[in-house]
């Protein structure tokens, strides 16, 4: 399956953007109303709305790609246990480029169903972090594994119909989507620790740090901030894309460096 991990991915990324293309000329995800208009960039007349905060998402596409690309042409290490389950390489590739039109969908759109498809962006990988380390510490099998991941897909899109923790205003879906990343860390901590794994530890700190420094140039990214300049091309908005982009990659290489000796 892996020499075939590229070409099924780059397939999938041409079906998805055809699908994304034509569900916004169709205007399958409604009527615009400002869902995501916060993120600085000021909303254009057509159909993307936000040009720069949405093909900035092409990053994940990229990183995706890239990874399949790896796995399909290069002598790599595969007995970790990121090749215990055969379908797991080329799932992480395809919800890595996934990430892309998910987030797209609410800055080409700003409806609230492109909202919902950004935030199952997040929710998406946050899911595979949190189950991927629960299943490589406990060493559980691929039902289990796909049950974990559905589940937590579940409960976070469960949390992200609240907007309010007794009577404060505040988003448990972002909430969520952090719980299952920081469970997640927590656990590929914890398998160092518990199994010594051999494993390029430096990718887990270069994506840790991707992420830290998108998160804090996310802040730039809002209306009214100092940094924001809502009629140029230049979003820090963008930026978080990018650098989440880049962490995804990162942790690809963290995850096919394992090696696991006998």
């Amino acid at each position: 399956m892996l020499k075939n991990t590229f070409r099924i991915t780059v397939i999938f990324t041409v079906f998805v953007l055809i699908i994304f293309y034509i569900a916004i000329f169709s205007g399958w995800f409604g009527v615009s109303d400002g869902v995501g208009g916060n993120f600085c960039e000021a909303a254009r007349v057509g159909f993307i709305k936000q040009p720069a905060n949405s093909y900035s998402n092409i990053g994940f596409i990229i990183s995706g790609l890239s990874c399949a690309w790896i796995l399909s042409h290069s002598s790599i290490n595969k007995t970790g246990f990121f090749f215990k389950h055969p379908f797991i390489p080329l799932f992480y590739c395809l919800i890595t480029v996934l990430l892309g039109p998910c987030s797209m969908a609410m800055h080409a759109t700003e409806t609230p169903i492109g909202g919902l498809f950004d935030m199952n962006s997040m929710y998406l990988f946050g899911a595979f972090m949190f189950s991927f380390a629960l299943a490589r510490y406990y060493k559980l099998n691929s039902f289990v594994f796909v049950t974990i991941y559905l589940v937590s897909i579940v409960l976070c899109n469960i949390a992200g119909t609240y907007k309010t923790v007794f009577g404060f205003d505040f988003f448990p879906g972002s909430a969520a989507f952090g719980l299952v990343c920081c469970l997640g860390m927590l656990y590929e901590f914890l398998n160092y620790r518990k199994h010594r794994p051999v494993v390029q530890f430096k990718y887990a700190v270069y994506c840790s740090l991707s992420f830290l420094i998108a998160f804090y140039v996310w802040h730039f990214g809002w209306d009214g901030h100092c940094f924001c300049n809502p009629n140029s091309l230049f979003q820090w908005h963008g930026v978080w894309h990018l650098l989440c982009g880049l962490s995804t990659f990162f942790m690809f290489k963290y995850y096919i460096s394992e090696e696991v000796s006998g």
